[in-house]
């Protein structure tokens, strides 16, 4: 059963394909397509994780890394089918339905109905279909080897970015203001407040509102569960029960951070206690709702330079793989691997820049209006590339050189693209 995460995974690609052919020509074509490439990131995540090592050693590994790669073409020509906006017919979405099944039955696909070849988008649906046949009745594919995505941004460069800049500093006011009230106030686990300030000041835990309440209210309520615990007739044997218990939630707890923060608020009470010293229940109270008020503090404080560095850091990211995948169309419209891979990177870099805007407009007002009008950029960038990939599914299949409605319509989305840029940067004030 060890692959079963892995098998659904890429199954879910293939019914996302289906869905994206059936809402072609309809309202939901858009959000179908945003569907179709979280799954294909949740696939290549599955497939690179714990689990799979790089060099697969089983015939079973192997196939479905195949079977995944013959996903690509199939998200193509679906992505410029959608393009299009004219609606499929049913039978259109029954082959990638039938190659779902296939790939968590771990058989064959048996026969797939094939489209009518009337245009260059159905054309490259079947002969992508074709292909992935072809993957499915082989006892073994060969296997896709990860790549190092073009958009990577090595440790160094991120540290030394104007966002890295930023983190730093705020990390280090954090990390200075808390260690001078720790040791102002004397307590004996002092350390806590500097660490726990720096642990709540990263910006991957969610919006800073809603990570600081989260742990506020995760922190008081691990801490009158500990002293409820401790006032029973078993005080004295329950905190190391208490430990065995929150070690096995800890799994399950990182579903929210509240209820992961009050988990290890009781592990850490009870190693308190079981290690001979005195309950240090109200000194971890204070000290995590100090921690918590620096942070909010210092989280809205106005730095040199301009605020919202992380969305325009990931919107330069997605910008940049956007237009390293229209190069590689235009110049090199025939290699279809690297053309899948600057395609998976742009929709990667893309779904990373829509996190960092969802995040940065949950905060605080002082703190979200930084980032208005990123939202225009991303959607901007969306269309290009759904209009690159149509562009390179039209020079595959129907001529050498890119009918004149497709380049107006390019040109039209690299324009919309500069001024949505351009109009973020004007947006944003400084300070």
């Amino acid at each position: 059963f060890r692959l079963d995460g892995e098998r659904e995974a890429v199954a879910a690609v293939y019914e996302a394909v289906g869905r994206l052919l059936g809402a072609a020509g309809g309202p939901g074509a858009l959000g179908a397509r945003s569907a179709l490439s979280a799954a294909l990131d949740r696939a290549q995540d599955a497939l690179s994780g714990p689990w799979l090592r790089r060099h697969a050693s089983s015939a079973a590994e192997r196939r479905l890394h195949a079977r995944y790669a013959a996903a690509f073409p199939l998200a193509e020509a679906a992505t410029a089918l959608a393009w299009a906006g004219a609606p499929l017919p049913d039978r259109v979405v029954e082959g990638p339905r039938r190659l779902a099944d296939a790939v968590r039955a771990g058989g064959p696909c048996g026969a797939l109905p094939a489209p009518a070849r009337t245009d260059a988008g159905l054309r490259a649906l079947d002969d992508a279909l074709l292909g992935a046949a072809a993957v499915f009745d082989r006892p073994s594919g060969v296997i896709r080897r990860p790549h190092r995505t073009p958009g990577h941004i090595s440790l160094p460069a991120g540290a030394l970015s104007a966002a890295g800049r930023e983190y730093g500093l705020r990390v280090a006011v954090c990390c200075a203001a808390s260690t001078f009230v720790a040791q102002w106030l004397h307590h004996t686990h002092w350390y806590w407040l500097p660490a726990t300030t720096v642990f709540l000041v990263k910006p991957d835990l969610g919006p800073l509102a809603s990570r600081v309440l989260c742990r506020a209210a995760g922190t008081v309520a691990g801490a009158a569960v500990f002293a409820v615990l401790v006032l029973l007739p078993a005080g004295s044997v329950l905190p190391a029960g208490a430990v065995v218990l929150c070690g096995a939630l800890l799994p399950v707890a990182t579903r929210h951070f509240a209820v992961q923060t009050a988990v290890v608020t009781v592990l850490v009470l009870s190693l308190v206690v079981l290690g001979g010293e005195p309950s240090a229940t109200w000194g971890r109270v204070v000290e995590s709702l100090l921690a918590c008020a620096t942070v909010l503090l210092v989280g809205h404080l106005p730095l040199p330079g301009r605020r919202g560095h992380r969305v325009r850091a990931a919107l330069d990211v997605a910008v940049a793989a956007a237009h390293r995948y229209l190069g590689h169309v235009l110049n090199a419209p025939g290699d279809d691997t690297g053309r899948g891979e600057l395609r998976r990177d742009a929709y990667r870099s893309l779904a990373a820049a829509r996190t960092a805007i969802e995040v940065s407009a949950a905060e605080l007002p002082a703190v979200a209006r930084h980032s208005a009008g990123a939202e225009g950029v991303a959607c901007a960038v969306e269309r290009l590339v759904d209009t690159t990939t149509a562009c390179a599914v039209e020079l595959d299949h129907r001529s050498a050189r890119l009918p004149a409605s497709h380049a107006e319509r390019l040109a039209a989305q690299l324009s919309e693209l500069d001024r949505a840029r351009a109009a973020v940067r004007l947006a944003v004030p400084a300070g």
